[in-house]
């Protein structure tokens, strides 16, 4: 993605910075990275948002609910899954999820108004 950012940049601007007798490092500072700025606040507005989420496939399918290893790898989707194929507690395992994403949602509107407030074209919403 940052690859084709940098390729979709108009390449008159390095020209211009060129002509104004910036060197490398200056184009990269004063062109490369403000036209990356808006990328990389959804990229880590999004990535924010996937904290609470964590590899179901490492942490279940792996380990099989292994003795010494059940303590460490109960993270909050194996919670919902046992709670929905084990223990049949599908209130429970609702609720879970749904707090994970309630919580997800809130730490994306909350790093979505920090980005606001630092540059308001970066923003999702």
């Amino acid at each position: 993605m940052y690859y084709a950012t940098i390729m979709g940049i108009d390449p008159t601007y390095y020209e211009a910075a060129t002509v104004d007798g910036a060197s490398k490092w200056q184009r990269i500072r004063n062109v490369t990275i403000p036209q990356l700025t808006p990328l990389v606040t959804v990229l880590i507005i999004l990535a924010v948002g996937n904290i609470f989420r964590a590899d179901f496939g490492l942490f279940y399918q792996i380990p099989h609910n292994a003795g010494q290893l059940y303590n460490v790898t109960n993270v909050l989707d194996v919670y919902v899954f046992n709670g929905l194929t084990q223990t049949a507690d599908i209130g429970m395992a609702a609720a879970a999820g749904l707090y994970q994403s309630v919580v997800g949602l809130i730490l994306v509107i909350l790093s979505n108004l920090l980005a606001r407030r630092i540059d308001p074209n970066s923003a999702l919403f």
